[in-house]
């Protein structure tokens, strides 16, 4: 039989037209992959904003209860005579996270750690035995503590050069201007070291006055237990290396975040920028990785973007509790 005579033979794709056929589909997957992206950091806003809620519902538990905020942390050291603050650290001591765990449905953890026996603190043949008696709490990941934007949830706390045991947290205390070279150490802020504010004293009003902020990894670690410390001189709290800035400033801020004064800076130049710029590299300040700006949690449980923009002079009035300034909503 002649070949001539079957059916029709089945037609293969040219060189030029798979050309075309994928350069379609790459066009479209360029296409859709910013709008996949935005629509997954939707989502992890969402989340992080939710457990900022969850972490003002429990500060208001707390505020039933014991009719005031929990301190930023609690130290029971006090400075060394002659020394200013700064150099003594006010610290180790419990954070203001440990306080609020069984407003965060978190009793368990809580009933973990051993108060008895303190954070560390310095005092004679108790710190070890205290370290390790609370390790499973220092190390525990608690996600109500972690922005899914970061999502950079293991240990160890890297303080910019040296580490220390203990699981990061990705939110901070809003202690307002604080001079941690002064004593006592007190924040125009709602906490502080050994801090007892409760909404009475937010006169600035609590819808108006931030509580909570975020502080992403990128240059600075966090901590959610406490403020860990050594014997002697513990080290400083220092941006990350490989910052195009370099400053430190006490431990006191691994739980404490603060809109003045400026850390001291070690090497580089500070830029003259918004203090939530990506260039305002700041161990004791808020950072974030949402691309619009910062989210907090304000003093009446509502959560809220401040932008990236925000002027020195908002951003400090915002985080007072009892200054008077008015601020306009659109100045944020």
């Amino acid at each position: 039989m002649d070949r001539r005579s079957r059916g029709p033979r089945s037609r293969a794709f040219t060189l030029i037209e798979l050309l075309a056929v994928l350069s379609i589909v790459a066009l479209l997957i360029a296409l859709l992959l910013p709008a996949v992206q935005s629509a997954r950091e939707v989502a992890r806003r969402l989340q992080c904003a939710n457990n900022l809620k969850q972490v003002g519902l429990a500060m208001h538990g707390y505020h039933d209860v014991w009719q005031a905020f929990p301190a930023g942390y609690l130290s029971s050291y006090a400075p060394r005579a002659g020394q200013p603050a700064s150099a003594s650290e006010l610290g180790p001591g419990w954070a203001w996270g440990t306080l609020i765990l069984p407003f965060l449905e978190q009793r368990p953890l809580y009933d973990a750690a051993n108060f008895d026996l303190g954070f560390g603190e310095p005092t004679e043949g108790l710190r070890l035995l205290a370290l390790k008696s609370n390790r499973t709490i220092m190390a525990a990941v608690v996600s109500t503590f972690l922005c899914p934007s970061d999502g950079r949830s293991d240990g160890p706390l890297d303080l910019g050069g040296p580490s220390v045991f203990g699981a990061p947290g990705q939110y901070v205390a809003s202690a307002g201007w604080l001079d941690s070279s002064r004593t006592p150490v007190e924040g125009s802020g709602v906490f502080s070291p050994n801090s007892r504010i409760s909404l009475g004293d937010v006169r600035d009003g609590s819808a108006s006055t931030l509580m909570i902020g975020e502080r992403a990894r990128d240059d600075a670690d966090a901590a959610w237990t406490g403020v860990f410390g050594g014997l002697d001189d513990p080290a400083p709290l220092c941006t990350k290396r490989g910052r195009p800035v370099d400053s430190c400033v006490p431990l006191m801020f691994l739980v404490l975040g603060r809109t003045g004064p400026a850390a001291d800076v070690v090497n580089g130049e500070a830029p003259d920028v918004s203090p939530l710029d990506a260039r305002a590299t700041r161990p004791d300040g808020f950072a974030s990785r949402h691309p619009a700006g910062c989210l907090f949690l304000a003093c009446d449980g509502s959560t809220r973007l401040v932008a990236r923009t925000v002027s020195r002079e908002v951003f400090r009035a915002l985080a007072s509790r009892s200054g008077g300034e008015v601020v306009d909503a659109g100045g944020y």
